[in-house]
């Protein structure tokens, strides 16, 4: 009996440690190694050949998910931005809300800085109004009004209040027409809807609004199913016999449905986990993808009567297989872009305006996000598809 307690007690021990290993190194592949060393030392220390061939076999498992999850990591391409360091004061930033999971707030501040060895970046300050929008150049009265919703790449993360996509189109025009920067990064599709479908955007109807346009990435397919560790408390959206309904958010789904929670937070840890059924759930990201957009298109027209642009960095026919660091098949990704087109609402092809440019001249160093130049750029080409002077 005192061994099957000190068993007990050493094996407590060693899962504790494995725990605070965990939490420590946020690393699931370390963390398996020191389950491996603990477990081989458990073959020494535990007594009883019962316990001993459990230590025996609680090592080889960990063992066997380290090495399947680092392989899935070297066969992964490796990420635009790994490297860089991003940190906002306030820290946790978006903060919580109960619609959209997260937004900023209004009359508040954000400065972002990102570093990459250690090298500065950028430093800005994200301004919001009253009603959370970010901060853009006031037009003159009764000016027409242009929404711009979307993620990072219309929010201008890393850049400067008037450096912003919605920003360079308001002074493009001659502060003729007013840009309203409704960009949040880290959103997708299934927030836009929410805007629209929780009355967040009625407060434009009576400000003339003649365009909705929206920047689309192939990021954006993966967060329609919720895969992103800080979309637990998005609006989730499912199709049924065509139609996209709400249905709650993520977190209320993998609660109601413990084996798809449990799946997910596996394949947050582990690559290979998350790598098995992955044709399929994009399969199922791209139907929800075009769905979406078909929405929010029609979701325009019946609330402002306005047109949905979209501006798109996305592989299309003209790209070459392997461009980007999407794990998305090039063939699924051309074809999803097909059926946005096919929707007949405007688009605008980002790589034709930066057609031969460096990177260096387009993009953010290290981070992968337009620069001012681009938003310029693509400011441009808004103005030019709405036949603005």
């Amino acid at each position: 009996m005192a061994g099957t307690y000190r068993n007990i007690w050493l094996s407590g021990a060693f899962l504790l440690a494995v725990g605070l290993v965990g939490v420590a190194l946020k690393s699931a592949v370390w963390t398996c190694v020191v389950a491996t060393l603990l477990a081989l030392m458990g073959v020494v220390m535990l007594r009883g050949n019962r316990w001993r061939t459990g230590a025996l076999l609680v090592a080889a498992l960990a063992l066997s998910l380290a090495a399947l999850d680092s392989l899935a990591g070297f066969l992964s391409p490796t990420p635009m931005g790994r490297g860089l360091v991003r940190v906002t004061d306030p820290k946790w930033w978006p903060p919580p809300d109960p619609i959209l999971g997260f937004r900023p707030q209004p009359d508040s501040t954000v400065i972002a800085t990102a570093t990459f060895g250690g090298e500065p970046i950028y430093r800005v300050s994200y301004n919001f109004d009253a009603t959370a929008a970010r901060v853009t150049p006031t037009a003159e009265a009764n000016a027409d009004t242009y929404l711009f919703l979307g993620d990072s790449f219309i929010f201008g993360q890393g850049l400067a209040d008037d450096q912003a996509l919605a920003a360079q189109f308001t002074k493009a025009n001659g502060l003729k027409v007013q840009g309203i920067n409704l960009g949040v990064p880290g959103y997708a599709p299934n927030h836009l809807i929410r805007l629209f479908e929780a009355g967040l955007l009625d407060r434009y109807k009576d400000r003339k609004v003649k365009a909705v346009v929206t920047w689309i990435i192939p990021a954006q397919l993966a967060r329609t199913t919720g895969e992103g560790g800080w979309l637990g408390s998005s609006p989730r959206y499912v199709l049924e016999n065509g139609v996209l309904r709400w249905t709650g958010t993520f977190n209320e789904y993998r609660w109601r449905n413990p084996i798809a929670g449990a799946k997910y937070l596996l394949g947050e840890q582990f690559a290979f986990i998350a790598a098995i059924g992955m044709r399929q759930r994009q399969e199922e990201q791209s139907e929800l993808f075009v769905a979406m957009m078909a929405r929010l298109q029609v979701l325009a027209r019946e609330t402002f009567d306005a047109p949905l642009v979209i501006v798109y960095s996305w592989p299309d026919e003209k790209s070459r297989a392997g461009d980007g660091d999407t794990l998305v098949a090039h063939s699924l990704l051309q074809s999803t872009l097909r059926r946005v087109r096919d929707l007949g609402t405007p688009t605008i092809r980002v790589d034709t305006l930066t057609d031969g440019m460096e990177a260096a001249k387009i993009m953010i160093p290290h981070d992968g996000h337009p620069n001012a130049f681009t938003n310029e750029m693509v400011a441009g080409a808004v103005s030019r598809k709405l036949n603005l002077p």
